[in-house]
């Protein structure tokens, strides 16, 4: 039991600390909850030219969005290219730079120079980003079509972002040199954290590397690579956004029109606001599911569990 000075003591200091963390909290509540629930708000009204009708729709936009014939084909067919240009630019940003964190965690001549040049593609920003891909790509002056040219791999300049069959792939290269510096500090951190000592009784062991890696690197680092599937796929979801609307604005066709640019385009270009804040809400659902599958379903934690389960059934029987 405590006595009476240390409930005194005990509450001035929580207090205090409620006091502490009472700015951060109001902070995230203006800078995300009140945009939500002013989205969800507009989801649920009616919009007529982009001027509200005053009159509540509740779920009518949910439902035009998913059976409309006038809706319903495009959002499937951005909820593919978003779901294709996700997966390909998460696995090759994850695996890219995994395998550059692995790299320089070897000391040798160039690795520090190695780390100074990877803070380069992240610390410009987004648009300037889109804005060089877009010269490297152009099809009169670029660089890639001209490297291309010189060496006789293509008898013409390429209008890439022109063409449907290599626009999204344009889109996923752009993302992947602008985030896999990111994801390769965060990897290299999580190797600092593995001791030598486990490496050098693997050696000692005679063990090979990829059963080293299997076996150490990989189980040392998952809390890590949960934290950079997370991160690398709310990115891929939404911040493409950038890439695109420089590189092709959606196009050509429908190739690279994803969920978040179908969000941009239904609210701003054709003032539809209530159904753009509609797909938003469902693209931030999405979200949140890929979130609860990595953290909940595939964490190591649930998984020990299930393998202990499995264990004492087997020993039961």
């Amino acid at each position: 039991m405590l006595s009476a000075i240390e409930k005194k003591k005990y509450n001035q200091t929580s207090v205090f600390a409620y006091s502490m963390i009472l700015p951060s909290i109001v902070f995230v509540g203006i800078v995300i909850f009140f945009p939500l629930l002013y989205a969800l708000s507009i989801a649920f009204q009616g919009y007529k030219y982009g001027v509200p009708t005053g009159k509540i729709v509740w779920f009518k936009n949910f439902k035009d969005i998913f059976t409309k014939s006038t809706v319903a084909p495009g959002f499937y067919q951005s909820l593919f290219v978003t779901f294709k240009f996700t997966a390909v630019a998460v696995i090759a940003v994850v695996l890219i730079s995994l395998a550059i964190a692995l790299l320089i965690k070897e000391r040798f001549v160039t690795s520090t120079l190695i780390k100074y040049a990877l803070l380069l593609p992240y610390a410009i920003p987004g648009v300037v980003s889109a804005v060089i891909w877009n010269w490297i790509y152009d099809a009169n002056f670029g660089v890639l079509s001209g490297v291309l040219f010189r060496f006789g791999l293509i008898d013409e300049y390429l209008s890439i972002t022109s063409n449907p069959d290599l626009a999204l792939w344009a889109i996923v290269f752009a993302y992947v040199w602008k985030f896999v510096p990111y994801s390769t500090f965060l990897f290299s951190a999580g190797l600092s954290t593995i001791p030598s000592s486990v490496y050098e009784a693997a050696q000692m062991d005679k063990s090979g590397p990829l059963k080293t890696f299997f076996k150490i690197t990989l189980p040392g680092i998952m809390p890590v690579l949960q934290l950079v599937l997370v991160i690398q796929t709310i990115f891929a979801l939404v911040m493409h956004f950038g890439l695109v609307f420089v590189l092709t604005r959606g196009g050509p066709g429908s190739s690279t029109r994803t969920l978040a640019w179908l969000v941009y385009s239904e609210s701003f270009t054709y003032t539809r606001f209530g159904r753009g804040a509609a797909m938003a809400i469902i693209l931030a659902l999405i979200m949140l599911g890929f979130i609860y599958v990595y953290l909940v379903v595939l964490s190591p934690e649930r998984q020990l569990k299930r393998t202990q389960a499995r264990l004492a059934k087997k020993r039961g029987r």
